[in-house]
């Protein structure tokens, strides 16, 4: 029994090694500039059909990642989402920036490549493809958050909320993944000037020139 559950033991190290190395060489080169050779050499495995024997095929190895580091980030967020909302009130837009940001910086923390990844991959057609197959309890939150943002700028026309939402997005994970690819992690202070700067994006107002260029376009 002892030697069964070592050989189990060890073949879930493989498998968490090929995700962890999949994870970090996607993150530095993308998708499609990483072969499964290039996997199996950086994580020092010789045998050529080990990546088809846990995961079948390149692209089920990226849903692995997902699945893999996912449960985690879900539990932080869904925490602070319930600490934001234990009053009854809705999340401000600086409460929902932090229930977005700080699972993502913790995942820096942990020393994981996670978000260069999503920052290497972002509006990708394999992302989007890849998460869709995730379980859907593993990004409720995510997609709450997006619901957050859009209810507490109600007040903006839909094409600019959706113009500023996207912005931060792409700034988050362009922001995050530098710190990633330099090995440093943020403080508290250092997240809070940056959801600073993240919430004043969204709420800056329309300039008296977008004004009148928009109104130009409807009329």
């Amino acid at each position: 029994m002892t030697a069964k559950r070592g050989r189990y033991s060890a073949g879930e190290g493989t498998r968490v090694l090929l995700i962890e190395t999949a994870e970090r060489l996607f993150a530095r080169r993308g998708y499609d500039g990483v072969t499964l050779a290039d996997i199996r050499s950086a994580a020092g495995q010789h045998n050529a059909s080990v990546i088809g024997y846990y995961f079948g095929s390149k692209e089920n190895l990226l849903r692995a990642i997902f699945a893999y580091r996912l449960p985690a980030i879900s539990a932080d967020r869904e925490a602070l989402v319930a600490r934001s909302t234990a009053d009854g009130d809705a999340p401000t837009t600086r409460a929902a920036l932090w229930i977005m940001v700080q699972p993502l910086a913790n995942t820096l923390r942990a020393g994981n490549n996670y978000v260069g990844l999503l920052d290497r991959l972002m509006e990708t057609e394999i992302l989007a493809r890849s998460f869709s197959s995730v379980d859907p309890a593993m990004t409720d939150s995510g997609f709450g958050v997006d619901r957050a943002l859009r209810a507490a700028l109600a007040q903006l026309p839909e094409e600019l909320r959706s113009q500023r939402i996207g912005m931060v997005y792409q700034s988050v994970l362009h922001t995050l993944a530098r710190y990633n690819r330099s090995g440093a992690v943020p403080g508290r202070a250092e997240l809070s000037s940056l959801i600073d700067a993240w919430d004043g994006l969204l709420h800056a107002p329309a300039s008296d020139e977008t004004r009148l260029i928009r109104d130009g376009i409807r009329t």
